[in-house]
């Protein structure tokens, strides 16, 4: 079972679960994110960017590269007896780390392109019932994605206020968000302000932080850095998520 926790700072979110867990979430990852080569869907590149960039560190996790916790699995003496075996009390969970704003962007890119995958498997154009259909409502990679997203929506429930909630809730499902058109480094920028931010001041901003990016179209920051964005693509000629803006890099070292 996954499980997604706050780190200690409120940094961000701590996603840890068994071997299989993470396995079949990066193998989900993989099923429903667009290739960077592929000629269809191609506006959905750079989310499928963004959400590979969260499957990296999870598979990390569990080949071992980041944290390992073990976690009682509730067997007992009397059990290893009654089965006349011997058996391990605690089962390895493995465990990642990742930033709030990328979580806040992750969880609408995942909402896309899982409404990109109802639309593939039904052939629909538009969708009304579609994700009952008999083709959707079975599919595993559905399934665990939105278990996955169930588990991060629980931790932001148990870190705000009612209130507060209700409001994220409101603005994380707003309609036609499109998350597909927003430029990633303005992201970055985000992130960057928030590791930034002393762990009481990030508790006040997250609600915000997350406003911002489900409504970037009206954020002025945004579209200065779309455009700079999208005339420096032009003249390179290139695609806009190879675009590295100066002065917006990330912190080699900071506490979670």
């Amino acid at each position: 079972m996954i499980s997604i926790k706050n780190t200690p700072n409120l940094t961000g979110v701590a996603i840890s679960g068994d071997y299989n867990d993470l396995y079949y979430l990066v193998e989900a990852f993989h099923e429903i994110t667009i290739n960077e080569y592929s000629e269809k869907h191609h506006q959905y590149i750079d989310i499928s960017t963004r959400v590979l960039g969260l499957c990296y560190d999870i598979r990390h996790a569990y080949q071992g590269d980041r944290e390992i916790e073990l976690v009682d699995n509730n067997m007992t003496e009397d059990k290893m007896r009654w089965h006349s075996i011997i058996a391990p009390k605690s089962n390895v969970y493995y465990s990642c780390n990742y930033l709030y704003p990328e979580m806040f962007l992750v969880m609408l890119a995942l909402n896309e392109l899982v409404e990109l995958r109802i639309r593939d498997l039904t052939k629909a154009k538009y969708i009304f019932k579609e994700a009952m259909d008999k083709k959707v409502i079975w599919d595993n990679s559905i399934s665990i994605i939105r278990l996955f997203q169930a588990e991060f929506v629980k931790c932001v429930k148990s870190t705000f206020t009612e209130a507060t909630f209700a409001r994220w809730m409101n603005v994380m499902n707003s309609d036609y968000i499109r998350i597909e058109d927003i430029a990633g480094q303005y992201v970055d920028l985000l992130n960057i302000k928030y590791i930034n931010m002393p762990k009481e001041k990030r508790l006040k901003n997250l609600s915000s932080i997350a406003k911002r990016i489900a409504e970037f179209r009206y954020d002025n920051d945004h579209k200065e850095v779309k455009e700079v964005v999208m005339e420096a693509a032009k003249e390179h000629r290139c695609e806009p998520g190879a675009i590295k803006l100066q002065g917006i890099e990330y912190p080699e070292d900071f506490e979670w």
